[in-house]
């Protein structure tokens, strides 16, 4: 069988960036072997990390792999993961095996670092070469706007900007933080700077204690919207709920006793994670008095107990809770 002049006899994928590594490994492998292949008969994969005595790849077993012909497929594909120790052992056997291929295999090479410059990179033709570096600056913008794109969902640069600087330049991270924001907005087609500002960068508490603010606060529509597609995005951010529902009422009931005892509202606010915002605090504390505050952090430990004995769930706990305190008066 002969070889297909446009597949070289190695490829290997390496650099800085973990995510461009994992997608270009992935592209290779659906390139080598399409969708119909039965991976389980013509892949053939270990670890570089592992000793040959671990059960590490050997170079004897490897080309054995390489020139088997493969069931029910064109090709066999040899992977080797984490494979710098593996080329650095057998960097003269993988020169010669460059200049008399298998006809059936190819040996893909996950590698941190691999110099070109060395005869055995410039002895594997340049498409079998992919290298993977991080992104900065504009290339970064339009990664995250890629991404987006990817999803249908419009990303401007100066939206993609501030979401690149909240969230640093991993492109794994960046990627996954788009795919939320792609759910967050559900069918609005464009993520917007409010949406960042909304969702990136915020653990599953601070939007629990975004969603009891804004019930508090009378907006009810809003905390259940927050609570809603946090669920929709993290299914195990409900197990933190009533814990940070609870957390929450404890720091506002905590409030209207240093205000009774004469204390500043600013400071208060400053201490209460209202920094800034001692208008929201005052407005919440005339909304929910303190007796009222304390019955509600007993409904949440009702509530609690209810969930652990099956009668009831706490998705509907939640927005039961959520309702009465953005009906307090």
């Amino acid at each position: 069988m002969a070889r297909a002049k446009a597949i070289p006899p190695i490829f290997v994928i390496f650099g800085d960036e973990e995510f461009q590594k994992i997608q270009s490994l992935e592209q290779t492998l659906n390139h080598l072997l399409p969708p119909d292949v039965d991976r389980g008969m013509a892949l053939s994969e270990y670890d570089g990390s592992k000793s040959e005595d671990a059960g590490g790849p050997q170079i004897a077993a490897v080309l054995t792999d390489l020139r088997t012909q493969p069931f029910l497929a064109d090709r066999r594909v040899v992977l080797i993961r984490d494979a710098d120790k593996f080329v650095s052992a057998h960097r003269e056997t993988l020169e010669e095996y460059c200049a008399a291929p298998s006809p059936v295999g190819t040996l893909v090479l996950e590698c941190r670092s691999f110099l070109k410059s060395t005869r055995l990179g410039k002895a594997i033709p340049p498409a079998g070469l992919l290298e993977s570096k991080k992104l900065k600056g504009d290339a970064l913008i339009a990664f995250a706007m890629d991404r987006a794109r990817a999803l249908d969902k419009q990303l401007d640069a100066a939206t993609a900007t501030l979401l690149v600087e909240r969230i640093g330049a991993d492109q794994g991270v960046i990627a996954n933080e788009v795919e939320k924001l792609a759910l967050f907005v559900d069918q609005r087609p464009a993520i917007t700077a409010h949406d960042i500002a909304e969702l990136v960068g915020l653990t599953r508490e601070e939007v629990i204690f975004n969603a009891v603010e804004l019930a508090a606060l009378g907006r009810l529509s809003e905390a259940l919207t927050g609570w809603r597609q946090m669920l929709a995005i993290d299914k195990d951010a409900i197990y933190p709920a009533l814990g940070g529902i609870a957390w929450k009422l404890r720091t506002l009931l905590s409030a209207h006793q240093q205000k009774t005892a004469g204390g500043n509202l600013f400071s208060i606010a400053a201490k209460s994670g209202f920094y800034n915002r001692q208008d929201e605090l005052a407005k919440i504390l005339a909304r929910l008095p303190e007796l009222r505050t304390a019955r509600a952090i007993a409904d949440v430990a009702q509530l609690d107990q209810q969930v652990k004995t099956g009668l009831r769930s706490i998705e509907s706990g939640v927005e039961a809770l959520l309702a009465d305190l953005a009906a307090a008066r």
